[in-house]
């Protein structure tokens, strides 16, 4: 059993960034594979001929169980979500929420006035926005009507994501400052998307009673129209872009909170949402401890992971990031690399509980947030619960009595399983099977992996 005496100055080098010392943080290169005959047999006999990973530790223990090309780079498809969702709870925290605000000139404001040359519409790239709904543009309109708002002219998205830095998300879907839950934004551009926003909040602002645009007295000028002429609409009085009085001091007049972030994490890697992973990861751009006004970046929230993993133990060099999701082939990861993410997210188990926990104890009554934000083996897919729970994994482990919450991980060419088994021994173990370069199905990697995973748990 692992002292619980190291864990407050890991947790310390976590929020500080500071080392733990040389041999929490050194590379432990593995110079000859470590395996154990009934894994190394089944290794001599993949479906096809592949580029494979393994690395298997005992959590309880620390010792390495199973090694084979543990310290190579290898495609890790949706795995990486395991390191970006980390990062980003270990930055934010389970309860903090997104925000969306409605800000308007502080000038008016402070005169009470109940026409309004402008609002602009204030997030962080939160992908849980609806337009109607508690967490949504209905409430915050339904707020600025209460407040005596009568009228407003312009509506505009602040530019607090500069969705120009990003490569195109999946299906050509734009990283945005807001994204609606109702627009999924296939081949969509970062503009006609803001469009797509102010339309929608141009709707609920009328539903409650709020004159927009044209209807406004003039008070809005005629901005973004070219965007909107795309869409086959062209609403005067509110833009897809921000006005020219952006600098304008302005003040939030209506705010909306989402879910806890620990909620939408489990929205996230349950299903493996390629989107929401790479939205939820863009705020990993943000300095920590450094006020900005300045947009969030793609160099930004890499960054962000680099400071992450270094904080974690792990050399970013020579590991590639590319994005969040892992939906770039251009990503590439270590299998140590997975498993030194997992094993400091048991060592120090975020949960909410305020009497803590050891790592075995949070592991056993399921009460690591992180953990159980993984896709979980062996549900089965007979209720929406049993699918919702399961995520990626609900129909994978059915009848076998193993108890996994792993990550996996498809690309062409490309499948990996990442997370924790409890061993034959009762002890838990963290895991990284990766595979690439390969020629065929995917799905018989992933039922290969499947049988890998059964033998080092019953071998452990």
């Amino acid at each position: 059993m692992r002292s619980l005496l190291w864990y407050p100055l890991l947790l310390t080098c976590l929020v500080t960034g500071s080392a733990v010392g040389p041999a929490a943080n050194a590379a432990e290169v593995t110079l000859r594979a470590v395996l154990s005959p009934a894994v190394s047999a089944l290794l001599a006999h993949p479906p096809s001929s592949v580029h494979l990973g393994l690395l298997v530790r005992d959590l309880d223990t620390g010792k390495v169980l199973e090694a084979a090309r543990p310290d190579e780079l290898f495609v890790p498809a949706s795995t990486m979500k395991l390191v970006s969702m980390a990062a980003r709870l270990t930055q934010g925290g389970p309860q903090s929420r997104y925000s969306v605000e409605a800000l308007a000139p502080a000038q008016e404001v402070s005169r009470h006035a109940k026409s309004l040359s402008r609002l602009s519409l204030r997030g962080l790239g939160d992908p849980s926005l609806s337009v109607t709904g508690l967490y949504s543009l209905s409430s915050l309109a339904q707020q600025l009507a209460k407040s005596g708002i009568e009228e407003v002219g312009e509506l505009s998205v602040a530019p607090t994501i500069d969705s120009t830095t990003w490569p195109a998300l999946p299906l050509g879907t734009p990283l945005v400052p807001l994204r609606l839950q109702e627009y999924p934004g296939w081949n969509d551009t970062p503009e006609n998307y803001a469009g797509r926003v102010t339309d929608a909040f141009a709707g609920q602002l009328r539903a409650a009673g709020i004159r927009v645009g044209a209807a406004a007295s003039g008070l809005g000028r005629l901005v973004g129209q070219q965007s909107a002429q795309q869409f086959g609409r062209v609403t005067p009085g509110y833009s897809a872009t921000p006005a020219s009085t952006a600098d304008v001091p302005e003040v939030s007049l209506a705010s909306v909170q989402s879910a806890p972030l620990i909620a939408l994490l489990r929205q996230t890697l349950k299903p493996s949402d390629n989107v929401w992973a790479d939205q939820l990861a863009a705020r990993l751009g943000q300095v920590p401890g450094q006020a900005s006004t300045a947009s969030l970046t793609h160099a930004g929230m890499l960054a962000g992971l680099r400071r992450f993993l270094i904080q974690v133990g792990v050399k970013p060099a020579p590991l590639s990031l590319s994005d969040a999701s892992g939906l770039s082939e251009a990503n590439r990861l270590t299998p140590r690399t997975l498993v030194t993410v997992l094993e400091r997210m048991y060592d120090l188990p975020i949960t909410a509980l305020k009497t803590p926990l050891t790592p075995a104890e949070a592991f056993a009554q399921r009460k690591n947030l992180f953990i159980e934000a993984l896709p979980r083996g062996g549900t089965g897919i007979s209720s929406a619960a049993a699918r919702a729970e399961g995520g990626t994994l609900a129909g994978r482990f059915v009848g076998s009595g193993l108890d996994v919450r792993a990550k996996t991980g498809t690309l062409p060419g490309a499948s990996s399983l990442a997370g924790y088994v409890r061993g034959k021994s009762g002890h838990v173990l963290a895991f990284a099977i990766m595979v690439d370069q390969a020629p065929g199905n995917t799905l018989d990697l992933r039922a290969y992996q499947d049988r890998l995973l059964k033998v080092i748990a019953q071998s452990h």
